[in-house]
């Protein structure tokens, strides 16, 4: 009786597949929401302020959060603002502590952006 035989079976090597794009980096949308985090840290006008917890949100990513600390520090290396904010997103909820400083030209630059 012929048949099928587990003994005989063998993977078919002509089958070939398309590959799978590289995945996007993890932090992809971590960046962008550090850039939008940084935008509105250093758009905020300090001195109207209020310690009043300012949203965000980021229509790219979907992502969220509140900033509920900021801290204006100026020293011989310039301009650079302090903060602490939360993102939710659909990872979860996680609070970081950043700082975003000016530089010479005017440009502000994220220095940090951590988990706390």
């Amino acid at each position: 009786m012929k048949g099928f035989s587990i003994e005989r079976a063998v993977p078919d090597q002509a089958t070939v597949t398309g590959s799978v794009a590289p995945a996007q980096p993890v932090d992809s949308k971590g960046s962008s929401d550090q850039t939008t985090v940084r935008n509105i840290v250093s758009a905020l006008n300090f001195t109207q302020w209020g310690n009043k917890p300012v949203p965000w949100s980021n229509p790219e990513t979907g992502s969220q959060g509140t900033i509920t600390t900021i801290a204006e520090k100026k020293d011989d290396a310039g301009l650079c603002r302090e903060f602490q904010t939360s993102r939710e997103s659909f990872d979860g909820v996680m609070l970081y502590k950043g700082e975003t400083c000016m530089q010479n030209g005017g440009q502000w630059t994220l220095k940090s952006f951590a988990p706390m």
